[in-house]
């Protein structure tokens, strides 16, 4: 347990992705998928930029279920 290394802060934003994900003019009050109470579909959160789909809330019914063959 003395060998553990103190992660330094641009590691731990790395780890918390706050590093990668700019959130800056993403819908980030909407709520995505049925059930949500503003009711953006999810063909509106499809048609998000990949990098404000991480910032904001999705139903898992936008997802397809894998199924295993």
């Amino acid at each position: 347990m003395k060998n553990i290394k103190k992660l330094n802060r641009r590691d731990l934003e790395k780890v918390k992705g706050a590093a990668t994900y700019n959130c800056d003019g993403c819908p980030t009050h909407l709520a995505f998928g049925p059930g949500s109470p503003s009711d953006p579909s999810c063909e509106a959160y499809w048609r998000l930029s990949e990098n404000c789909r991480m910032c904001v809330m999705v139903s898992v019914d936008c997802f397809v279920a894998i199924t295993p063959d």
